[in-house]
């Protein structure tokens, strides 16, 4: 049973840097690794886990109220990687934690304790439920922001309900207003001619370590593809052991070629031409974040 409507899940996808399962402590050239707008889409597991928490009994107080059953969905287990949203990489997480694809394919998704609750009842109370908890389709709003795909959301379901209740109802305009911002910086700063020349750098000392790559994606890549291609357990265990020995030639290459410097760099050009809006909006989700957090408290 999908729990979230596939709106839901796509606005967090959307948000780069999205949630951070460890705090990036440093680049190679001792300064924290660089993410676009001062990290305000970057969340770590503690924070992830509170307002998880906080919503999901949000979630199960509006579905009680609605004479619905909801038994509240476990927080995701923090694999202790870091999510850079330009593929930057600290030497120590890469030894500790590759770049998080095994731990997170390991881990799998949280177990959903409502999947056997619909298993006696008849197709109509299926439905209602269902209708309860992420909205009818009758009711919903569609949000755009530049840089991001719009974003249709159900708005009579307890799901929004409690989000809102959370987070405010400017909460689903405002991270995606985040995110568009966040992907059109990333892009920038990528198509950027001094990070360019680092990742050809960074490129070379690959090659050199017997890795032929050309682009920090490309890495990654390696990863996921031996993840999707592995059978269960063993050989997946394998395929971590090659993660660790990639990412550690990656983070050794990005310390020597200068790349989280030269992204650095590149960011503060790309950020600095943005309009005032811009860092507004940033501000905005910040501000909203610690209200949802301070709530998430009581």
């Amino acid at each position: 049973m999908r729990r979230r409507p596939a709106v839901v899940i796509a606005l967090l996808l959307l948000a780069l840097g999205g949630c951070a399962d460890a705090p990036a402590r440093g680049g190679g050239d001792g300064g924290p690794l660089p993410v676009p707008l001062r990290g305000a889409g970057t969340i770590g597991p503690e924070q992830t886990r509170a307002l998880h928490e906080a919503e999901e009994r949000a979630v199960t107080s509006c579905m009680l109220r609605r004479g619905l059953p909801y038994r509240p969905v476990p927080a995701r287990r923090p694999t202790g990687a870091t999510d850079n949203p330009y593929g930057l990489l600290t030497g120590r997480d890469a030894a500790a934690h590759g770049y998080g694809i095994f731990a997170t394919a390991l881990a799998g998704a949280a177990e959903d304790p409502n999947e056997p609750l619909p298993a006696t009842w008849d197709a109509e109370r299926r439905a209602a439920w269902h209708r309860a908890l992420v909205g009818s389709g009758r009711h919903h709003r569609t949000l755009t922001a530049p840089g991001a795909a719009s974003l249709r959301i159900n708005t009579d379901g307890c799901v929004y309900a409690a989000r809102t209740a959370l987070y405010g109802s400017a909460w689903e305009q405002a991270e995606l207003t985040v995110a568009g911002l966040a992907a059109q910086v990333v892009a920038r700063v990528t198509a950027d001619r001094a990070f360019l020349a680092a990742q050809r750098d960074w490129a070379a000392c690959m090659r050199d370590a017997g890795e032929r790559v050309s682009t920090l994606q490309q890495a990654r890549g390696v990863i996921q593809d031996a993840v999707e291609r592995a059978a269960p357990r063993a050989p997946l265990r394998a395929v971590g052991r090659r993660e660790v020995e990639i990412a550690r030639r990656d983070a050794r290459c990005q310390s020597e070629s200068g790349l989280a410097a030269a992204t650095r760099t590149a960011q503060e050009r790309v950020e600095a031409a943005l309009p005032d809006s811009a860092r507004q909006a940033a501000a905005t989700l910040l501000s909203l974040r610690a209200a949802a957090l301070d709530r998430a408290s009581r």
